[in-house]
């Protein structure tokens, strides 16, 4: 059995949450393509800032755990990281997100208690990682770097991107949010949602990172239709469109 913990810490808003979309694709995607998937356990996600000791406790059983990042999560979810090997060196810390440098070493170097991170698109690549777990055979796994037992940097090639994102299975559809949603029932939710993936263009003043320069995957439109009637139903009022560029 591996025991996951997946963190995406997102500010609160009026006192609203994000739904954390970003793990749970991850776990949905775990829970179909994993050659382990009978094997997987999943702890309840954390999405929102607590107590850096409470977010530690609560994770305190993983094998693994997860942590997408963006700016405003980057210092809390490192020192989340940092405390949770200090207590145990066997748990495998991997970090994901837009945070991740594009040349990762000196971060990986000034933070070694992160054991991986990946680049880009995570899904499959996450997948790949707790496929081989516990090994810790990285060397052919695409889209990730690592410092390795030699203390040498190694920077594999990237993943490439999802053609087909019927390949990702929804995380609205397939009991993920619900199971979060009926666990945390004082909470109020505010939608994350994407309707496709990539953006052709490379303006300057945009921090997207990976989906930039990139062809325009879309969802299913029954699909969209299905994830908003979801939201409708879990009455919440607030969605926030998560593609690179909505207005394209």
């Amino acid at each position: 059995m591996i025991t996951i913990g997946l963190v995406q810490i997102n500010n609160s808003f009026s006192g609203q949450n994000y739904l954390p979309y970003s793990t749970a694709c991850l776990e949905s995607y775990l829970r179909v393509h994993s050659t382990n998937k009978k094997d997987l356990n999943f702890l309840p996600h954390i999405y929102k800032r607590e107590p850096i000791y409470q977010i530690v406790n609560k994770l305190s059983e993983a094998d693994v755990v997860g942590l997408s990042t963006y700016v405003w999560n980057a210092q809390i979810s490192l020192e989340v990281a940092r405390r949770i090997k200090s207590l145990d060196p066997n748990k495998l810390i991997v970090f994901g997100g837009p945070q991740v440098p594009d040349k990762p070493e000196n971060f990986l170097r000034e933070n070694s208690f992160i054991d991986v991170v990946v680049h880009n698109e995570g899904e499959k690549t996450f997948t790949n990682i707790i496929d081989r777990w516990p090994s810790r055979e990285w060397e052919d796994i695409t889209g990730i770097s690592y410092i390795d037992s030699t203390t040498k940097f190694v920077a594999n090639a990237p993943t490439p991107r999802m053609r087909d994102l019927a390949e990702l299975p929804s995380p609205f559809m397939n009991g993920v949010f619900d199971e979060l949603v009926e666990n945390n029932p004082e909470e109020k939710w505010i939608g994350l949602w994407e309707t496709n993936r990539g953006c052709p263009f490379q303006c300057t003043f945009c921090d997207w990172g990976s989906a930039t320069a990139a062809k325009v995957t879309k969802f299913d439109d029954l699909r969209l239709e299905r994830e908003l009637r979801w939201m409708a139903e879990k009455k919440i009022e607030y969605i926030f469109v998560c593609d690179a560029n909505f207005g394209i």
